[in-house]
């Protein structure tokens, strides 16, 4: 409630927002604080009417890109997107740990041709070396299972302060310094 300075974004699935109805959803989501918003299961092919939806509310569509995303779909996303895009940086399932960062470098021109949005990356980055490295390539870097499995491993007592300890040498890392 006192923090205006830090981006929320809602990520999810289509269903609970399609019962809500586009327009419900996005006055909803934003009355409640939400800033953008990434539908996993939103192709850019036919996205329009959330895109829509979530601009007239003034919320960012995000979208999801991929190491296998045509160009097509690229400029598709760039036609619907604000805020950001998020680029998976690796083919495979969440919290995997075979980031390839030379691969993402490569794909950036191709994504930069299409995009003038900022480009998180996110995938396989599990540690502050790994968010040091996508940094030099990467507008943001993404950290979403790694933190989930500390959490997890942490238990309820411990979590805060693991996951302080983690971001702390993620911190560091982006600010340059040695890990």
């Amino acid at each position: 409630a006192t923090n205006t300075s830090t981006p929320v974004v809602l990520m999810g699935y289509a269903n609970p927002i399609e019962r809500l109805g586009l327009p419900s959803f996005a006055r909803q989501a934003k009355a409640a604080g939400v800033d953008g918003v990434l539908v996993v299961d939103y192709p850019p092919e036919e996205a329009a009417p959330f895109s829509q939806a979530m601009k007239a509310e003034g919320l960012d569509p995000i979208f999801l890109l991929a190491p296998t995303s045509s160009d097509e779909r690229i400029r598709q996303v760039a036609q619907l997107a604000s805020g950001y895009v998020y680029y998976v940086s690796l083919r495979g399932v969440t919290g995997a740990g075979h980031l390839d960062v030379a691969a993402v470098a490569e794909v950036f021109p191709r994504l930069r041709a299409h995009l003038s949005l900022p480009i998180g990356v996110g995938f396989g980055i599990r540690d502050a070396a790994s968010a040091q490295a996508v940094a030099k390539v990467a507008d943001a870097v993404v950290i979403g299972s790694a933190l989930v499995q500390l959490v997890e491993r942490a238990g309820p007592d411990n979590a805060a302060l693991v996951l302080r300890d983690f971001l702390a040498g993620i911190r560091k890392a982006l600010d340059g310094q040695e890990t």
